[in-house]
């Protein structure tokens, strides 16, 4: 019996110095945490901010509400947003540029891919542009395109019977031929939109306007291309866009933190119905007119 004590004191008194050492490690690990968590919290947080596929009403609602959770906090000092589109209908890329270029925190805009037509509207509203060599930009212009049907129908014998209360009421209707002065009166508003988007850029990117028009010639750029344009202020990724905000905002360091806005029910069925229009070749985004009811086919998207 006390042979199998003092042999147990010995087991303890080996061990003893391992439990001392392990203390020792954990201690000094736990330390090292608390200081890295620390410097963490301590770090001045950049807001990143996705602005991913077709834009739409959607979206634009989505953003808003995700800008204004930004732009509150008082612990976010600069704002990122992070372009992956190709674009999208009109009205919303100009409540979403209008909606950025009201932020007073420094906002920095970060084509990844594609940043084009209504894409680099939004983009230019930021304070500075950051984009890859490689992404795809520019692309200002206006394009309105529907499918029209009527050879079609007068091979199959069907008729378009037309009751309309003013002459351009159904201007645009794919079930029959476009005449000329339907076609004036329709390119004539694709202009005025155009116009729309050259003198918001111009604005936005402190630019001159007819220099802006020359580029507006529906034409995409590389990153590298645009820079060359003066389109994009800055070529790089991620970290480009990070320092270029954290020049902006005067930050030494910084880490991001994403803020999104979820989506309900209804509006991920409305988003991907939006979608679904969108690759049935319907074009980007909504119809020019307001009115629904009459079924006007005629899109005008940037």
């Amino acid at each position: 019996m006390a042979a199998h004590l003092q042999k147990s004191k010995s087991n303890l008194s080996k061990l003893f110095p391992i439990f001392i050492i392990f203390l020792i490690i954990a201690s000094a690990g736990l330390a090292l945490f608390k200081v890295s968590q620390k410097d963490h919290v301590l770090a001045p947080q950049i807001a990143l901010i996705k602005v991913t596929g077709e834009i739409n009403s959607v979206m634009a609602e989505e953003l808003s509400k995700t800008i204004d959770k930004a732009s509150k906090d008082s612990d976010i000092k600069a704002i990122v947003f992070e372009i992956n589109s190709p674009g999208g209908s009109v009205l919303p890329s100009k409540e979403i540029a209008e909606k950025i270029k009201a932020i007073s925190k420094p906002k920095v805009a970060w084509i990844r891919e594609v940043g084009a037509s209504g894409a680099y509207w939004i983009a230019s509203a930021t304070d500075k542009i950051v984009a890859d060599p490689s992404s795809m930009t520019g692309s200002i212009g206006v394009i309105g395109s529907y499918l029209e049907f009527s050879k079609l129908f007068d091979k199959y014998g069907v008729t378009y019977q037309r009751l309309v209360s003013g002459k351009y009421k159904d201007a645009g209707s794919e079930f029959k031929n476009m005449s000329a002065e339907e076609r004036d009166y329709l390119q004539g508003k694709i202009n005025k939109l155009n116009q729309m988007f050259i003198s918001a850029v111009a604005e936005n990117r402190h630019m001159d306007k007819f220099y802006v028009e020359s580029l507006a010639t529906g034409e995409v750029f590389l990153g590298v291309e645009a820079f060359e344009n003066k389109l994009v202020d800055v070529l790089g990724g991620k970290a480009e866009a990070q320092r270029t905000a954290e020049k902006l905002a005067k930050l030494k360091s910084s880490r991001f933190v994403e803020y999104k806005t979820e989506k309900g029910f209804f509006e991920l069925l409305n988003s991907g119905a939006d979608v679904a229009a969108y690759w049935a070749g319907r074009g980007i985004g909504d119809a020019i007119t307001p009115e629904t009811s009459n079924k006007i086919e005629f899109s005008a998207t940037i």
